[in-house]
């Protein structure tokens, strides 16, 4: 009796309840923006002017930020940066004298050959790559373009991507311009990425005289003077020459508006 009431509430349970509401066909979604905004601004006062629209197939905001894509193509970037001049004495190079350096028998030693083997002390490598050599590697280039792509996109979801509306260069030469702009942008112990057109002679000069002391270049090497110079805070580099590592190292990104475009159209897949 017990369990044939239960199955009669269950039976009278199923016939009352309410008949669930079905899903409409043909859903109402908004398709996704084409274009993200951009404020344009002139130079060096960076007063935003108007918005500019940036397609989002380039600044995708709302996908994470690939960093694999981002480290294979600094990977690939410093592996073309090489030079592959590195100088290694080998053994077929016979730097010294072919002669034994102790006889075969009657020294009472192990017997040793001439001066050039590897595993004396001495230079020579027994196996060793010798310049010149090419150190590059292969990317495809759907992936540097992605990177590219991450790259400009990270800088712009931080607020860090400045867009400029026409040139960006000082009308004169000099450091104290630099210094001038410098402080009145809070731009103090950053890393200043300039990306134009065209070559800026004046822009480049005032940031070397302002992050360069002559007297102390002067007092350099060669290879001290190359590495004082890479570490420059302040960089002016046109579209073409541009590297993902230069937009990585970068705290803050001025990009003139024609160069932004002629990047979107190169980098685009």
């Amino acid at each position: 009796m017990f369990k044939q009431s239960i199955r009669r509430l269950a039976t009278e349970a199923k016939t009352q309840s309410a008949p669930v509401s079905q899903a409409p066909s043909s859903l109402h979604v908004a398709p996704p923006p084409k274009y993200t905004l951009a404020q344009l601004r002139t130079f060096p006062s960076l007063e935003p002017t108007t918005f500019v629209p940036l397609p989002t197939s380039f600044f995708n905001t709302h996908s994470p930020t690939r960093r694999d894509l981002l480290w294979s193509a600094a990977v690939f970037e410093a592996d073309r940066a090489r030079v592959g001049s590195n100088y290694v004495t080998l053994k077929s190079d016979s730097p010294y004298s072919n002669r034994k350096l102790r006889p075969q028998k009657g020294s009472g030693r192990a017997r040793l050959g001439d001066a050039n083997s590897p595993h004396m002390d001495n230079e020579i490598k027994a196996h060793a790559i010798k310049g010149p050599h090419d150190w590059s590697t292969d990317l495809p280039a759907k992936i540097y373009s992605k990177a590219v792509q991450t790259a400009l996109t990270s800088q712009y979801k931080s607020g860090h991507l400045f867009v400029i509306d026409k040139e960006c260069d000082f009308a004169q030469g000099s450091a104290e311009i630099t210094q001038s702009f410098v402080s009145s942008h809070k731009l103090n112990q950053l890393n200043i990425l300039f990306i134009t057109e065209e070559d800026r002679n004046k822009l480049s000069s005032s940031l070397d005289q302002f992050f360069l002391n002559d007297r102390e270049l002067k007092k350099m090497s060669r290879k001290e003077r190359a590495k004082a110079v890479a570490k420059v805070k302040g960089k002016v580099i046109k579209k073409e020459d541009v590297e993902v590592r230069d937009i990585l190292k970068a705290n803050r990104v001025f990009v003139e508006l024609s160069a932004l475009q002629w990047l979107i159209s190169k980098y685009s897949v």
